[in-house]
């Protein structure tokens, strides 16, 4: 028979493999997420990824060429950092809805590609299994009988 702590135990286990898929889930939505921030005048737009790195640049109309060399890798450069701003602020987004507390560094690895989900629910695990051992040795019970 099965000691209360193992059964919580095992409860625990399998809502964190349910979260684990959920957040997976979203992480593959947000990979499939793109980025798109145009000038006032629509010349220039820039798009970026989920990892906030450039993928397209595209120029419109005329008005572009007539701009001064500087002015034109200016305006370049600021709808970059714009299109990367709202980028994060959308895969931080996404994951803070579903994130336990305490989580707000690893939504930072996470949306910058850093973060190894599998790591962290592994590393989870391995704690868990510990406790459990420790309160079977406190209790002196036998978890297969």
């Amino acid at each position: 028979m099965s000691s209360p702590l193992f059964n919580q135990m095992e409860n625990a286990l399998a809502d964190l493999r349910k979260q684990q898929e959920r957040i997976r889930e979203a992480q593959e939505r947000a990979e499939k997420e793109t980025t798109t921030v145009s000038s006032k005048d629509r010349s220039i737009s820039a798009t970026v990824d989920h990892r906030q790195r450039l993928t397209g640049l595209k120029f419109s109309g005329t008005r572009y060429r007539t701009m001064a060399p500087a002015e034109l890798a200016n305006k370049i450069v600021e709808l970059v950092r714009q299109a990367q701003d709202e980028a994060s602020q959308k895969s931080i987004a996404t994951y803070s809805a579903m994130a336990p507390a305490g989580f707000g560094s690893a939504l930072t690895e996470m949306v910058n590609g850093e973060f190894d989900l599998d790591k962290m629910f592994d590393e989870a695990v391995r704690e868990a299994d510990g406790m459990s051992d420790a309160a079977d040795e406190g209790e002196g019970t036998d978890r297969g009988k």
